[in-house]
């Protein structure tokens, strides 16, 4: 009987020796865990420096002097008239570009430099100061390419990312020349995409980034440092930023760049039918208000009043066809269905040549 009280006083002292040294380490080793050097949640900071870094060499100052005509007026003390004469006067602006070839080619808008250009200076990042070359320009997306010459040495260029994978609240940051200072980054979010502006061919993305003037021209870029668009356009009642830059997607801007480099001049197609601009806006709807006589939609069987329901297999909505509309070239074919007298009907396309 005392044999059994013994080994099991045994058992129970071995026991609590055994986790009694267990208790020891696991204090230790939590103890060491907590002198560990780890940041608080609250000191964690967010840079974009990285992007900014890899992105910013590419970005260039442009100065350009353009030739303009101004009417300067003179008023006779008794007759209440007012005689014009012509005069030209050269117009100095200011904007940035973005370099997207090593070889030298340059893209901004084509506002920055003017119509009658006299002069067009591009500051690289490092300091140098070249002439450019126009290559090509497009009024339609108000997009220019430029070229400037440093012999057998590379540029350094963007990269470029699909603008077409860019959602609403994506963070974006514009990097550009605003006011003449030198090169600056604002911040800001994807605010809204396939916005439309003055022209036919916008499919502007919306940011609240900081865009000035100057900034027109400048790169548009995500976090990791590509390129989503071409800064252009302020909606301002100031003239400073308020908070509306549109920029030109990267999309739209490759599609420019390829046929200035090669022709000068944007080759599109036409399809030559509108859209009814109240059914559009209260419905949704891309219903057609108009078909041009001899045009590809009139050759196609496409008729008023036709509802548009998909666009090359793709469910209709604007922004499948302003992008079909802008970037097809002529012999292009577009595969439309339409509803019309509650019959779905499938309409060819051949686009033709708006030049």
């Amino acid at each position: 009987m005392k044999l059994n009280i013994l080994k099991l006083s045994s058992k129970i002292i071995i026991s609590f020796l055994i986790g009694f040294a267990l208790a020891i380490i696991l204090l230790k080793f939590f103890d060491l865990f907590q002198k560990k050097d780890y940041p608080a949640i609250s000191t964690v900071s967010f840079s974009y420096n990285t992007a900014v870094s890899k992105a910013s060499p590419a970005v260039v100052n442009i100065f350009s002097e353009q030739l303009i005509n101004e009417r300067k007026y003179r008023q006779t003390e008794n007759i209440d008239s007012i005689f014009g004469k012509k005069r030209n006067q050269i117009k100095t602006s200011l904007g940035s570009g973005v370099v997207f070839s090593s070889d030298g080619y340059i893209l901004t808008n084509q506002h920055v430099i003017g119509d009658k250009n006299l002069n067009i200076i591009v500051e690289l990042s490092d300091g140098r100061i070249l002439d450019a070359k126009i290559i090509g320009i497009d009024k339609g997306t108000d997009l220019a390419v430029l070229r400037v010459d440093l012999g057998n040495k590379a540029f350094p260029s963007i990269e470029i990312e699909d603008s077409d994978t860019v959602k609403i609240g994506d963070v974006v940051l514009a990097i550009g020349n605003p006011y003449g200072l030198g090169q600056s980054v604002s911040m800001g979010i994807i605010s809204a995409t396939g916005r439309e502006y003055d022209n036919p061919y916008s499919n502007y993305l919306q940011t609240d980034a900081s865009i000035n003037k100057g900034n027109s021209g400048g790169a548009l870029i995500d976090t990791n440092g590509r390129l989503v668009g071409i800064n252009t356009i302020i909606r301002s009642t100031s003239g400073g930023s308020e908070g509306v830059g549109l920029a030109i997607p990267s999309s739209v801007a490759l599609n420019v760049i390829s046929d200035l480099i090669q022709y000068g001049e944007v080759k599109r197609g036409w399809l030559g039918f509108s859209i009814n601009q109240v059914d559009l806006l209260e419905n949704s709807q891309l219903v057609v208000s108009e078909v041009v006589q001899d045009s590809p939609a009139s050759n196609s069987g496409m008729t008023k009043d036709d509802l548009i329901l998909s666009i090359n297999g793709q469910q209709a909505s604007y922004e499948n066809l302003f992008k079909t509309f802008a970037r097809s070239k002529p012999g292009d074919l577009v595969f439309i269905d339409v509803l019309r007298n509650r019959e779905t009907l499938k309409l060819k396309l051949i686009s033709g040549d708006q030049n």
